[in-house]
């Protein structure tokens, strides 16, 4: 009688995800080959853990099957970035020039997204409520502690169960607030992102 060893959560996950996506995406592991830049039999020893699943393979099969590298390996979040570097194209005020600056955006780890319909959610100015309208879309929110100079805060007031958008201008006093969190990132794609 054979015993078999159970295989590694992170395996056990790719393999999920990976027939999960194959159905929704439609490839074989011929074309995920072709598109990952390995062979076909690369592929078949990581789900088969007959090659050891590192964090490079893991990120690297999460941007292909566009899931989170956590979903497959919840271990691999200390090798992912924690600072990303973004480009701003132009200025609002002058569309004609390219800019082409680099600036630097801090991932906390205690960073999370919210999820927010549009048509239901508003941002308070002052004392007016603006419905922002459209589809669902996402913020990505962290502890004020973790980013002090937000200008924008997700904030839940005592005795309600839902979070409003409010500007660093327009908090409610903060013996109102039950939870307040800082907006680091909107987002209105609603596909997970991206690792590289």
């Amino acid at each position: 009688m054979t015993s078999t060893k159970p295989l590694p959560e992170a395996v056990q996950n790719l393999r999920n995800l990976w027939n999960i996506r194959k159905l929704e995406m439609q490839f074989t592991q011929v074309e995920a080959a072709q598109t990952l830049g390995w062979s076909q039999g690369a592929i078949s020893h990581y789900l088969n853990n007959t090659t050891e699943l590192g964090p490079a393979a893991v990120i690297k099969f999460a941007n292909f099957l566009s899931v989170d590298p956590l979903d497959i390996d919840p271990s691999v979040g200390g090798f992912l970035p924690s600072i990303r570097t973004r480009i701003i194209k132009y200025d609002a005020s002058n569309l004609s020039t390219p800019l082409n600056e680099k600036f630097y955006s801090k991932n906390p780890e205690s960073a999370f997204w919210v999820r927010i319909d549009g048509e239901t959610w508003t941002d308070l100015t002052g004392d007016q409520e603006k419905s922002i309208g459209g589809a669902p879309w996402h913020v990505r929110v962290c502890p004020v502690k973790d980013f002090p100079d937000a200008r924008l805060f997700l904030v839940q007031l005592k005795g309600q169960k839902g979070a409003k958008l409010f500007r660093m201008d327009v908090l409610p006093k903060p013996e109102s607030i039950r939870k307040k969190y800082s907006i680091l990132e909107l987002d209105i794609n609603l596909q997970p992102a991206h690792y590289y």
